[in-house]
């Protein structure tokens, strides 16, 4: 709705608020409104944070979801979850998540088949950018380190490598929670953004996939899989640089880098070994997943 600005005094412009909103919001003469600027935008709401959620969730017999259900409730931004569950292995379960991944979250109260979970701490997303860098220096770190067991086959520090995902989790939730409660980041568009965040957590993911399955099988790659991890861990690197700045022709490099590398990885498959092939469709995941990305990528700055 237009609405026209009104002159007080010799510099001050003032702009009357709809009826309708005033009224609903129950607002008098003397209250107090949050007013937040934001790429051109003023923006007027009645309280500075956003209102309490909260919600109830059965988990009983819900394995192997339970961990991607009360994860949800995170990353949608609820402040107090409610969780009906069956077994000890069930409550073991949320109890392991809280610790590792729900930020600020405690156990307030466990009784015979509930356990309640809330939010204590208040929420800051004013670390976002932050969190958002460390969570892509994780993934090149992941991808790095993966390469560099693998060329020395140390499987020890394979397995080592799998738990960097538990640091990847925890940023990539807060980034998610921070998106779906309204916080306005630096970038054009939150929604692409938000896909970016949730494929690049899968591909750490995959980096965890391919290390579990190499240090447990103990498997000793030839020097073609090894150069195509190598070169696997700097296009990770690249497309960190091409987010920070983002620029076309920088994009299409990316793009050419990603079709030697699966001609490459394409050509290795034929004369390999079962469990070198298992640790190729891994590499092709995690590239693939990575390069998809250029779509959301430039939907966030175009």
């Amino acid at each position: 709705m237009g609405r026209k600005l009104i002159q007080h005094g010799l510099s001050s412009l003032t702009v009357s608020l709809p009826r309708k909103w005033v009224k609903e919001n129950n607002l008098k003469k003397g209250d107090e409104i949050e007013i937040e600027e934001s790429k051109g935008k003023l923006m007027i709401a009645t309280q500075k944070h956003p209102q309490h959620k909260q919600i109830d969730i059965d988990i009983s017999n819900a394995d192997p979801m339970i961990r991607r259900l009360i994860g949800a409730t995170f990353k949608t931004g609820y402040d107090e979850v409610n969780i009906k569950f069956s077994s000890h292995d069930e409550l073991k379960a949320v109890r392991d998540l809280i610790k590792e991944q729900f930020t600020g979250f405690e156990i307030i109260n466990q009784n015979k088949d509930n356990i309640l979970v809330k939010n204590i701490s208040q929420d800051n997303f004013e670390e976002f950018n932050n969190v958002l860098r460390r969570f892509f220096l994780v993934l090149m770190n992941i991808s790095s380190e993966t390469s560099k067991a693998i060329e020395k086959e140390d499987f020890k520090w394979l397995k080592n490598n799998t738990l960097i995902k538990y640091e990847a989790d925890k940023f990539a939730d807060y980034c998610r929670r921070a998106i779906n409660s309204g916080y306005e980041t630096e970038f054009k568009r939150t929604a692409p953004l938000y896909t970016i965040i949730e494929q690049l957590e899968k591909v750490v993911d995959r980096y965890k996939d391919l290390c579990e399955y190499a240090s447990k099988n103990k498997i000793k790659l030839n020097k073609n899989i090894k150069s195509v991890i190598k070169e696997l861990a700097e296009f990770q690197e690249s497309f960190y640089n091409l987010f920070y700045k983002f620029e076309i022709q920088k994009l299409i490099e990316l793009g050419k880098k990603k079709q030697e590398l699966q001609r490459n990885l394409d050509g290795l498959m034929t004369n390999s070994t079962r469990k070198e092939v298992k640790i190729m469709s891994l590499i092709d995941r995690i590239l693939n997943l990575t390069f998809d990305l250029n779509g959301p990528l430039m939907a966030v700055y175009i």
